[in-house]
């Protein structure tokens, strides 16, 4: 199964990333898609690109297994990433300083803001992973490959259809002039004042969504609980599952980014910093508690996990409602200096968080590994 998916995700995904490496928007013209940047039509490449990548690691990993020649090799814990981080600093230089160059082609711009997205996620994972990076590097792809291609889009389902869902509720409580299609720009701008509207704007954002992506964003780590997997295998499953995710909503707000005229790259990039530290965080917090519930069945542990990944997503998604989106939906001036202050404090203490319980899991790992050695020698 996991080789015949992977190679409907490489077909899929690959074939639909060289499309869009040689199609250009301009040649449809008069319509909304000739209206597409090109910078958004490349970043939709590279996710595709990137997707159907580790789709084909996956899927070779799967034919060696099955061919019987599939060995342990070597380990690398290919420490160099430690220090990727060093050139995010340069990338968001480049980005503010090439974003309304004319002579910098679309495709070279769109690799740097893809790198803006990847380099943070890369060395999240690394440094979060210890001793454990690399164990299982065709389960790992094959993880990402699930993630990107199944869990991403069955996500997007779910809240589009509680989306809809909440909208027949609310015109069932204002039914005559819910479906009233605004007119002027005075009623446009009542419509966003609504109060009504921005309650449940800030519930579905802050409330509903965060809910279902953290209880959908690791299944890939459902898949492997038949295979007995340790509680460190799970950590690193459920932390590729929050990358994943992180990675192509990253990429589809980025590629959001590139069709809004004076866009800002830099605190987009930094932002999404933020994102992917609360998504890897919450993807390894509950990986970890998915595999240990597995083997010892203690389920109220679960449920605190899910409730703490749950707040702390809600929390920054509440942040982010409050200072800057509802705001503008009103016409206000966003105050950048408090709304900043508010994500920097919040992805400090995230990432705190983050810091200790990576250090948690590790030593655990490394203390249990010690014990069953010095068992194995003493037997």
């Amino acid at each position: 199964m996991n080789l015949f998916g992977n190679i409907l995700v490489v077909l899929g995904a690959g074939s639909f990333s060289l499309f869009l490496l040689n199609w250009q928007p301009e040649t449809v013209p008069g319509s909304i898609i000739g209206q597409l940047s090109n910078r958004t039509v490349y970043l939709w490449a590279y996710t595709c690109g990137f997707v159907a990548l580790m789709a084909l690691i996956g899927a070779l990993d799967s034919v060696l297994r099955l061919s019987g020649k599939s060995k342990n090799p070597k380990q690398k814990q290919a420490g160099w990433l430690k220090f990727i981080i060093l050139l995010f600093p340069f990338i968001l230089w480049a980005v503010e300083a090439w974003n309304y160059s004319i002579i910098l082609p679309a495709w070279i711009f769109s690799i740097l803001i893809f790198l803006g997205v990847m380099i943070p996620a890369i060395w999240l994972l690394r440094m979060a992973s210890g001793q454990l990076w690399g164990q299982h590097k065709g389960r790992d792809a094959s993880v990402i490959s699930f993630s990107s291609s199944f869990t991403m889009p069955f996500i997007m389902m779910v809240q589009l259809l509680l989306l809809l869902i909440g909208i027949l509720t609310l015109a069932a409580f204002n039914f005559d002039g819910f479906f009233k299609v605004p007119e002027t720009m005075n009623e446009i701008e009542e419509l966003f004042r609504s109060p009504l509207l921005l309650l449940a704007f800030t519930v579905f954002v802050a409330g509903i969504a965060p809910l279902v992506e953290e209880l959908l964003k690791t299944l890939a780590v459902w898949s492997l609980l038949g295979l007995n997997i340790s509680d460190g295998e799970g950590y690193i499953a459920g932390m590729l599952s929050g990358t994943a995710f992180a990675l192509v909503e990253g990429m589809l707000y980025a590629a959001q980014t590139a069709m809004t005229p004076g866009n800002d790259w830099l605190y987009f990039l930094l932002g999404r910093f933020g994102g992917t530290l609360i998504h890897i965080f919450n993807g390894g917090l509950i990986g970890w508690a998915l595999t240990k519930t597995w083997r010892d069945h203690k389920v109220a542990r679960l449920l605190v996990i899910y409730l703490l990944a749950f707040t702390i997503h809600g929390l920054w998604n509440l942040a982010i409602v409050l200072t800057q989106l509802i705001p503008s939906l009103r016409g206000l001036e966003v105050n950048l200096v408090l709304s900043n202050s508010i994500m920097a404090f919040l992805a400090m203490l995230v990432g705190v968080g983050f810091t200790v319980f990576a250090r948690f899991v590790l030593k655990n790992i490394k203390t249990e590994q010690a014990y069953l050695s010095g068992g194995k020698y003493a037997g």
